[in-house]
């Protein structure tokens, strides 16, 4: 399986365009709207994950970002949904595809023994809370 580490725009994208199975994980923030998927019928199941993009309570000057740090009740339904993976391209995405989105896939990536191929467009920067919580649902 091809795990598609994206932004949101370009999921939107690949969702239109997709020839063969493909699952999506759509990660936005809580303050977020679902993202809107076209009709393709290669498109078998999308998981929606809400949670914001940080990892710590404040920033570096001690001022609190005054957004909900992501808990591990938000990344229920994620290890049912990867079990149940018979696709051939699964797409991950938030909203710029660097963060939440590669933090996500490289818990599955592991959890699914490291035989996945991952592609990603831009440098990523895990989210290290995002990847630890994600783990912790897989593994539980």
């Amino acid at each position: 399986m091809i795990i598609q580490i994206c932004s949101q725009k370009e999921a939107i994208a690949l969702a239109e365009k997709a020839e063969v199975r493909t699952s999506i994980i759509s990660i936005t923030s809580k303050e977020g709207k679902d993202v809107v998927f076209s009709e393709n019928p290669n498109i078998v199941s999308v998981l929606r994950l809400a949670f914001n993009d940080l990892a710590e309570e404040y920033d570096e000057e001690g001022i609190p970002y005054g957004r909900a740090l992501p808990k591990q009740e938000d990344f229920a339904g994620l290890k049912g949904f990867v079990n149940h993976l018979r696709v051939e391209c699964l797409i991950v995405h938030c909203w710029e595809g660097r963060s939440r989105s590669a933090a996500v896939a490289k818990a599955i990536y592991e959890y699914r023994g490291c035989r996945d191929e991952m592609h990603m467009e831009k440098e990523n920067a895990l989210n290290p809370l995002v990847c630890t919580l994600a783990r912790r649902e897989l593994e539980g």
